[in-house]
């Protein structure tokens, strides 16, 4: 059962359900890349069965995506989204790597970042604001898992940026491309078993993953160019990113 207690200790780790306890053993975190996905699709069913809940309560379409998106904001704890904010910070200051970086690790939030950070939110709100109940759950379902599939891509194939950190016991302890293939394992599963049993457009459900992982895995790739290497707070930054686009373009493509 050591891949129970591993994907528990990730869910503790990168939301806010206590499974376990956390200690100040950095060691405990090896190998928990392989389990990012298996815990997104984790976090896509907690934010299914809330949708579902206020279905029930018969709360309009406005009110449900306000609540899902201050959800999948508060069940993270904010941690992708306070990389997400850093690496923004960093990225606009228009500065060279070593800079760029050195921002990044400040604790303050600069205003690029609060920018950023507001814009990601008021988009999630307003993608699944105009999505259909349909395409609300199959992106809950997939792209919070496929989006960190993302991230074990950028830990296992780009180089760590800074001599020490919290992410870099991850990046230390996986590696491409073996662990990038393993972690695919689940996400492609649930995928086919959404596509078999689903009775849903295959179409539909395989361009909803393919697009969360191109968003996601350029979005790795262009960060590797501009900081040569990832930081922590750049993996919550794919995830972030991958999300969000792969929501305008599902709302996108829910409009034709």
């Amino acid at each position: 059962m050591k891949w129970l207690e591993k994907f528990t200790l990730t869910l503790s780790y990168i939301t806010c359900i206590p499974l376990r306890g956390l200690g100040n053993d950095q060691n405990q975190l090896s190998g928990l890349a392989n389990y990012l996905a298996p815990a997104g699709f984790f976090i896509g069913l907690l934010l299914i069965c809330e949708y579902e809940l206020l279905n029930y309560l018969h709360a309009s379409q406005i009110l449900s995506a306000a609540i899902i998106t201050i959800s999948w904001f508060l069940i993270t704890g904010g941690l992708h989204f306070d990389g997400l904010m850093d690496t923004a910070d960093g990225i606009f200051s228009h500065s060279h790597p070593e800079r760029m970086i050195e921002i990044m690790s400040d604790s303050r939030t600069g205003n690029f970042g609060a920018i950023v950070g507001m814009s990601v939110l008021l988009v999630k709100f307003a993608c699944l604001a105009c999505l259909s109940p349909l395409f609300i759950k199959l992106a809950l379902l997939l792209i919070p898992g496929w989006a960190r599939w993302c991230e074990t891509y950028a830990i296992s194939s780009f180089p760590y940026a800074k001599k020490s950190g919290k992410g870099k016991i991850w990046h230390d302890t996986c590696s491409f491309p073996q662990d990038t293939l393993l972690s695919s394992i689940v996400p492609l599963l649930i995928t086919f078993f959404i596509i078999v049993y689903g009775n849903i457009s295959w179409t539909l459900i395989s361009t909803i993953a393919i697009v969360t992982v191109v968003i996601g895995s350029i979005c790795a790739l262009w960060l590797n160019s501009v900081l040569k290497g990832h930081t922590g707070d750049t993996y919550g930054c794919v995830v972030e990113i991958s999300e969000t686009f792969s929501l305008v373009v599902l709302a996108l493509l829910s409009q034709n």
